[in-house]
């Protein structure tokens, strides 16, 4: 495993919409900062044996409100059209689980890459804003099968709850759901695991990202990705 930032050899467009910071900020007030490094992962977190050629880093961008398998089969996250416009990050679907899964102003976080494999991965802890983690649910099953359009390409989304009580690994309360980007007409995939978890006032959100479906072997690593992040979450110390 790696740490050194190198050059990325992921589409830029993904790294994009996964980048985090590895230190602590707000949006805008600068006031009000926890320092929340000590709840995120880092590369000595992750077993070589699982996460081998993987390299860790800290990006100073927040991710934002977008699922980086649809970003990675429509090939850009500008100007993308979601039908029904409610599962969008702009729809009433789309802005309740953003909001819920982003949380407040203070932050931290991980971006990690495998460069042969064409897999990925985010997470970021923020101050909770939100006692409830409904509105992850919600949209999981109510955009179950949407679709996204980005300059005449369009793009089938399948979501799908994976496991409607996930293991916790110490968190008070965890989501997580499945989406399976399709390119229309094509057999190219693209899929995300996204979870979002509650620990101590805090709001965990992680996402995987791979090419083709989480399925067989991939959903072990995935596993273990969660496991570690979770874990890392609910008991580093404050």
């Amino acid at each position: 495993m790696s740490t050194r930032p190198g050059p990325r050899t992921i589409t830029t467009v993904i790294l994009f919409a996964l980048a985090v910071a590895g230190c602590s900020s707000t949006d805008s007030d600068t006031s009000t900062t926890e320092d929340l490094r000590g709840n995120t992962v880092t590369a000595l977190d992750f077993p070589r044996t699982v996460f081998d050629g993987w390299e860790i880093t800290d990006p100073a961008e927040r991710p934002i409100s977008v699922i980086p398998a649809i970003v990675a089969a429509a090939g850009t996250s500008d100007g993308l059209v979601y039908s029904p416009a409610e599962c969008g990050p702009g729809g009433d679907r789309g802005v309740a689980m953003w909001a819920t899964a982003r949380g407040g102003n203070s932050w931290a976080g991980q971006v990690g890459e495998n460069p042969h494999t064409g897999r990925s991965f985010s997470t970021a802890i923020a101050t909770a804003t939100d006692n409830s983690l409904n509105a992850v649910t919600d949209f999981a099953q109510t955009c179950s099968r949407y679709t996204v359009t980005s300059d005449g390409k369009t793009v089938d989304i399948i979501t799908e709850v994976t496991n409607e009580e996930p293991l916790k690994y110490g968190l008070s309360d965890a989501r997580l759901f499945t989406t399976t980007a399709t390119i229309g007409g094509s057999q190219s995939v693209h899929s995300t695991l996204t979870g979002v978890g509650h620990s101590d006032g805090r709001v965990l959100t992680g996402q995987f990202t791979t090419t083709g479906r989480i399925e067989g072997a991939t959903i072990n690593v995935a596993g273990n990705w969660w496991n570690i992040i979770a874990t890392k979450a609910s008991t580093a110390a404050n």
